[in-house]
């Protein structure tokens, strides 16, 4: 029997893994509805629409990725750079077990998503330019320890098509060993604007973050 009492917390975090691996678009409705354990009035009753599920989906990515990606970063270490190379092992981690493989889940909703209506375009740019703007912080933060000429915003932005183009990848060969190549052409980018790179204390394979340290 289902459950009336499910949270709209709950529906998002039933239904998030099947999205991740098969997209909102293949996924019907009586299968999100199996999925969340509601019934479709309880359903409905948080998302009025597929689309409306769809745009909380992406909130709700994009929460998970600041409360246990960015945020733990800046608690661990002072410093920036050590910050961005402890995003890359975790994010990298993450294809491992999340859905194995599975590629970005936001990245995989541009994909299935903006062309289908207008607004998802718009609400997962906005993401991907916070997203950015997180690297890009961190960057200017360690602008010191850059060569002279690099653009933060610029290797932000070409840290993201890296990370993205990898995770893609990753989920169409299922391969780790090309996902950690294309992870460490991210780590290179780092390397490769900082004036002097052994300041840094990143690794470049696959390993549980805490064991780098």
């Amino acid at each position: 029997m289902a459950n009336l009492k499910r949270t709209r917390e709950d529906i998002l975090e039933s239904v998030i893994d099947t999205v991740h691996r098969n997209g909102l678009m293949s996924t019907g409705l009586s299968k999100l509805f199996h999925l969340s354990g509601a019934s479709s009035g309880s359903f409905y009753n948080y998302f009025s629409s597929k689309q409306e599920l769809g745009h909380a989906l992406i909130d709700f990515e994009w929460e998970k990725l600041q409360a246990n990606v960015l945020a733990p970063a800046a608690e661990r270490y002072e410093s920036p750079i050590d910050q961005l190379f402890w995003i890359l092992d975790v994010l990298e981690q993450k294809q491992h077990t999340d859905p194995f493989c599975g590629g970005c889940l936001l990245g995989n909703l541009i994909v299935d998503l903006v062309e289908q209506d207008a607004s998802f375009r718009e609400h997962l740019s906005q993401v991907f330019n916070q997203w950015e703007a997180a690297i890009s912080e961190r960057l200017q933060q360690a602008q010191a320890q850059l060569i002279p000429n690099a653009d933060p915003l610029l290797l932000a932005r070409q840290i993201m098509t890296v990370l993205e183009g990898a995770m893609l990848m990753g989920k169409l060969h299922q391969d780790t060993t090309r996902l950690r190549q294309g992870f460490d052409v991210a780590r290179q980018l780092i390397r490769l604007a900082l004036k002097d790179a052994s300041v840094s204390l990143a690794g470049s394979s696959v390993v549980d973050p805490e064991s780098k340290r």
